[in-house]
């Protein structure tokens, strides 16, 4: 075998710094000459090790910013649980909400449409920015028909669920929610409260949540950070038949969606995919 490239010992040492914690995530390297005269390389062998630890996912290089030590992924699986924030608590992380808004205006028409209520109907709008281990997250705009609960206005959304209030205060069970997600860029104010530069990569969930009676009674808007979010989805395969051949059960509000072929005879493949109704929509224009 052939001698390993000295990058790449500069590269391993590092990261055994990196795993040890003596370069903790979050923390900036010094400047490049520092570095060189540090390890006692060339600047060319030094880039060339830095470029590996970014393909590595170790480290982060920002222009005119410097190159920081990557911090892990926050990663959930998400499939099983009725929100990110649910699953991400379920893995015993710690969130903390800061309310950033509470204001009442008029339903647009395209909120009224996902509400299911009339243009210029009052709704509430709920703005948080919720953080893990004191490093924010996700940023989320929440809408809420003040018709259905009024008052709403004046609950305690920081020391309480929005969940909890709307089952115990208003007797509101939500079960079930359609969702999208969608990668975005931030704008200025995002990436302000998020931490990262501007038109920093993010994933925009865009949902909509429905009572037990298939009501709609929740619009939001959850943007999360790109560069610490990883969540996990899975799907389990079934023997289980759709819909006569032609037509398959329809989502809410959306067209019914193709059934598989009617098996021929018994050795043709019967295996159904458990997974979410997925819609093609048009989603709106963030600019």
């Amino acid at each position: 075998m052939g001698k390993e490239p000295l990058h790449s010992i500069v590269a391993s040492r590092a990261e055994a710094r990196i795993r040890s914690g003596e370069w903790a995530p979050g923390t900036r390297l010094p400047p490049e000459r520092e570095l060189c005269r540090v390890l006692d390389i060339s600047r060319a062998t030094l880039r060339q090790a830095l470029a590996e630890l970014e393909q590595r996912g170790l480290i982060t290089r920002h222009q005119g910013r410097g190159t920081f030590v990557t911090r892990p992924s926050v990663e959930a699986e998400i499939s099983g649980f009725f929100s990110v924030v649910a699953a991400l608590r379920a893995r015993g992380m710690q969130l903390a909400t800061q309310v950033l808004a509470v204001e009442i205006e008029d339903a647009s028409r395209q909120l009224a449409q996902d509400l299911g209520c009339l243009p210029g109907d009052p709704l509430l709008r709920l703005d948080r920015l919720r953080s893990v281990e004191s490093e924010p997250l996700i940023v989320e705009s929440t809408w809420l028909p003040l018709a259905r609960f009024p008052r709403l206005e004046a609950h305690d959304f920081e020391g309480r669920s929005l969940y909890d209030i709307l089952r115990e205060d208003y007797g509101c069970q939500l079960e079930s929610a359609l969702e999208s997600f969608e990668p975005v860029v931030t704008t200025p104010r995002e990436a302000h409260l998020l931490g990262v530069p501007r038109h920093a990569p993010a994933l925009l969930l865009r949902r909509v949540a429905f009572d037990s009676s298939g009501v709609p009674v929740e619009m939001s808007n959850s943007l999360l950070r790109g560069d610490r979010s990883r969540f996990l989805l899975e799907r389990r395969y079934h023997d289980v038949w759709v819909a006569e051949p032609g037509r398959a059960a329809a989502p809410r509000g959306g067209p019914a969606a193709p059934a598989r072929p009617k098996a021929t005879n018994g050795d043709s493949d019967k295996a159904g995919i458990d997974a979410a109704v997925v819609r093609e929509a048009l989603l709106p224009d963030r600019s």
